[in-house]
């Protein structure tokens, strides 16, 4: 059993690895702590301890990360806390035109505020499949007014 999960473990890194690695591929997306195209208020977890929007206004946190390593970040809230509402999560590959495989890249959460408040939002970095490891674990503070 152990030997079918390494190398089921193994399988999904490769594959992962090789995704990252594709020539030709139109990586047009941002490089991590770029801020989203559009101009929404952005954050970034570690960097940014406390952001301040409007109630109706929709909001992005930034989260630096290497998918390929098996690593993602995770919201820890339900869709809808307190009034803030999860619209949308990604990770936006890294523009490198298929020179650097494995580079890091950015995961993008977009949030809608919905009812004014202080609402603490948290986040943990792990590999899904590593139930006994800590993951690393991030908040940050939404005052909605």
């Amino acid at each position: 059993m152990i030997k079918l999960t390494v190398m089921a473990i193994s399988i999904l890194l490769i594959v992962m690895v090789l995704l990252g690695c594709r020539n030709g591929a139109d990586n047009t997306k941002k490089m991590p702590n770029a801020a989203p195209e559009s101009s929404l208020k952005t954050a970034t977890l570690g960097q940014v301890k406390e952001l301040h929007v409007k109630v109706a206004e929709e909001f992005v946190i930034l989260a630096d990360g290497n998918i390929t390593t098996g690593f993602s970040w995770y919201y820890c809230g339900k869709d809808t806390v307190d009034g803030v509402e999860l619209k949308k999560n990604e990770y936006i590959d890294p523009k490198t035109n298929g020179i650097v495989c494995g580079a890091p890249g950015v995961f993008q959460f977009v949030f809608d505020a919905k009812k004014a408040g202080r609402h603490e939002l948290k986040f943990e970095y792990k590999r899904p499949w590593e139930k006994d490891v800590k993951p690393t674990v991030k908040t940050i503070i939404v005052v909605v007014e």
